[in-house]
């Protein structure tokens, strides 16, 4: 049996002969890309109408076309990782930059020009890529973060692959390896080909010989007494007149190759990851990319000053670079200088040149093997970089150019050549994109899977799949970020604590692109508007990847009481109308905690108060809650009517709807844990920690699901404090 279409060329002529009866000319683009368009359409009868040929005509194009159908009926995956690379490309519309290679791929197919990563840290950031998982979801968070000890039975997207016949591969830097990290050995097929990141060709590089800082942390060196720092620094860059091959990333390039000239001769469909290193610190790249460039015409950064009114948490001095010289060094308070600031740039140039030509020898290798059309192709930048803007050098912030990345897409048959979209775009989403693309079952865990599939947009740029991005960043508290065409809301506060405690970014991308000033005060319309979409998402885990502990949040928390009901109403593939009535414990106080809960961890519901007062609905499919929320919060008698169906998720306040958005879907199985009043009793149904007890009293409950409904009335669930008079009406 042929392996691809294009084996077919020499018999193309006979081919088209004999279907120029049926009106069908192009049959060339027609043979390559009929099963992907086939499989991707929803109506298959657009491509091929069959009322407009005869019932002869058409059993003779399926003769024919048969056996060809089933030769390569899997699209190949080949995915591009580059390390610390932001969109500074031709493409991109960077007049300075000479990337011809990437500029071609993205001509090929689709470029996103509002994508983001999830993280802004190496090893976070391919974390999330690989597992279609935010680190917020995860816990993994760190350099040296171990996936297996955390998530023993996630499945990678490679894992996923090969689960439907995939030859995976890895190549290069893919997961960061390092810090303590070992990168994960499960997710592929055959043994890692791994490479270095920090490398020097030059002596003078390293003038103290031995290992350097950085080189002994990537290498998982154990550091000495005193620690890392007790070590020499490397050189920031070096540009030795040497060939590529003189370096990790060449090397790569060329393995990569041989890969490809490998996966032609086998039957089975390849998913191959190539990882390169630059532009990542050092700037070492040959010599020849350094002279592409006249340093004279790079600009030095617009605005260097951290934003006015930003909140200490989210700034940020030193860091990374100060781990090679001669950059002034982590005890040492003096600043860049402009001249060294416009090397450093020169430097990051020129190592984004030295990539883009190995990632052309790739593709360049794809076309000339007969590969191409067979092949999604993927270019993707782990996370963004600072180059002297407010004062920052490298990443770890949960500013733009931190997390704003390239991220291509060449899908034959499916995207239109030179297309472009400002659908924002995140990491979290090529997991869900491929596996659709590749015609294989939606992804479906046991991580949470919090990407959605970019393909409606590959088919048409102006489709949006959602209206935002959303990113984050740990520090001493958690900043969770949300980015629209617009704005940036950043939210930092310590996961469990009240909503009021919270420190607030907002920034506005039309009016102040630079980030210059923190406008919180002034827009409060929009923080309100971008705190309810951020409020959609679940608290950061721990880095365990476990909830961790909600807060105390007033004095009535202590005192609980709740009622356990192992009879609990059936719910499986039912449209549910949940009805509670409740008051709070004082006069006044807003309210917080679980009202009504059914579920758990996989699937289930609850009705609850986030803190600060505001009702929420969260519905749980397959583990992945879809939460919805009132914007005001609520005091004292509160009358909370929820509705789920298959087309609509709604939420109501005495009467008055406050939310009603698309459904997730019915709740498939019924869930083990049982139903619970005044707080969560067993896993957590809803985005929060268990046992979310509420802080007031519940008065009555019913729950209507087809048949007789479920009802408990006369209740005086909750705090002591709020026990009273009156008396619950649940008369519907």
């Amino acid at each position: 049996m042929f392996r691809t279409y294009r084996e077919f060329g020499m018999k193309m002529d006979t081919l088209n002969k004999g279907l120029k009866c049926l009106g069908i000319t192009d049959m060339t683009k027609i043979l390559r890309f009929f099963n992907r368009a086939i499989r991707l359409s929803p109506s298959r009868s657009r491509f091929f109408p069959l009322e407009r040929y005869s019932v002869s005509g058409w059993i003779f194009f399926v003769s024919l076309l048969g056996p060809l159908l089933q030769a390569g009926e899997k699209p190949n995956v080949l995915l591009i990782l580059v390390d610390d690379l932001k969109p500074v490309m031709g493409c991109h519309g960077d007049s300075l930059a000479k990337t011809p290679h990437m500029d071609k791929l993205s001509a090929r197919g689709m470029r996103f020009d509002l994508a983001y990563c999830n993280q802004a840290v190496c090893a976070p950031s391919r974390f999330t890529l690989m597992l279609g998982s935010h680190s917020t979801s995860t816990g993994l968070y760190g350099l040296g973060s171990h996936l297996r000890k955390t998530w023993p039975n996630a499945v990678s997207m490679p894992q996923y692959f090969a689960k439907y016949g995939y030859r995976t591969e890895s190549l290069g830097k893919v997961y960061h390896i390092g810090h303590g990290n070992r990168g994960d050995p499960e997710s592929f097929s055959v043994p890692h080909f791994k490479e270095k990141v920090i490398e020097y060709v030059d002596p003078a590089s390293k003038p103290e010989g031995g290992l350097t800082r950085e080189e002994a942390m990537f290498q998982n060196q154990p550091a000495p007494p005193g620690g890392m720092n007790k070590l020499p620094r490397g050189a920031a860059f070096e540009s030795p007149d040497v060939g590529d091959d003189a370096y990790a990333d060449g090397r790569v390039a060329a393995e990569t190759v041989e890969r490809l000239k490998a996966a032609k001769q086998r039957k089975e469909p390849f998913f191959i990851v190539a990882g390169f290193a630059r532009p990542h610190l050092p700037f070492s790249a040959p010599k020849r990319y350094w002279d592409l460039y006249d340093p004279e015409k790079f600009d030095l950064a617009q605005h260097s000053d951290l934003p006015e009114g930003s909140p200490k948490v989210a700034q940020k001095r030193g860091g990374e670079i100060r781990n090679y010289f001669p950059v002034p060094d982590k005890n040492d308070r003096a600043q860049i200088t402009d001249e060294l600031a416009r090397k450093l740039i020169h430097g990051y140039y020129a190592s984004t040149s030295y990539v883009d030509s190995q990632i052309g020898r790739v593709t360049d290798a794809l076309e000339r093997l007969g590969l191409a059309d067979d092949t999604i192709v993927v270019l993707w930048g782990d996370h963004g970089f600072h180059l002297g803007d407010l004062g920052i050098w490298t990443k770890h912030t949960n500013y733009e150019q931190a997390n704003r990345i390239p991220i291509l897409i060449s899908a034959p048959g499916v995207t239109q050549p030179n297309s472009s979209t400002l659908q924002l775009a995140e990491s979290v989403d090529i997991f869900p994109t491929l596996v659709e693309l590749a015609g294989l079952p939606a992804p479906a865990g046991p991580q949470p899977i919090d990407g959605v599939s970019l393909v409606p947009v590959l088919k048409d740029p102006a489709a949006r799949v959602r209206d935002h991005a959303f990113h984050a960043y740990p520090k001493s508290k958690m900043g969770r970020a949300i980015r629209t065409e617009r704005f940036r809301l950043v939210e930092w506060k310590k996961p469990g604590t009240p909503r009021e405690s919270a420190e607030i970014e907002l920034y506005d991308y039309r009016e102040d692109p630079l980030e210059t000033k923190n406008l919180v005060r002034e827009k409060p319309a929009e923080v309100k508007r971008l705190r309810a979409i951020l409020d959609r998402y679940p608290e950061a885990v721990g880095r365990d990847g476990k909830p961790v502990k909600t807060a105390k949040v007033d004095e009535g928390s202590e005192a609980r009481q709740v009622a356990a009901h192992p009879k609990s109403p059936k719910i499986a593939k039912r449209n549910l109308r949940i009805i509670t009535e409740s008051r709070s414990h004082k006069t006044g106080s807003l309210p917080q905690g679980v009202l009504l809960a059914q579920g758990g961890r996989e699937h289930g519901y609850a009705l609850h108060f986030l803190p600060g007062g505001r009702p929420a609905f969260d519905v749980r499919i397959n583990g992945k809650v879809t939460r919805i929320a009132g914007e005001d919060p609520v005091k004292d008698m509160a009358r909370l009517e929820a509705k789920l169906d298959a087309k609509t998720m709604r939420l109501s306040l005495n009467g008055k709807i406050l939310v009603s958005t698309k459904s997730p879907g019915l709740i498939p199985v019924q869930p083990k844990d049982p139903l619970s009043v005044a707080m969560d009793t067993l896993t957590n149904a809803g985005d929060y920690v268990v046992p979310n007890s509420f802080n007031g009293n519940v008065l009555a409950v019913r729950i209507e699901g087809g048949g007789k409904p479920f009802v408990i009335s006369n209740l005086e669930i909750g705090t002591s404090e709020a026990t009273g008079k009156n008396k619950p009406i649940m008369t519907e």
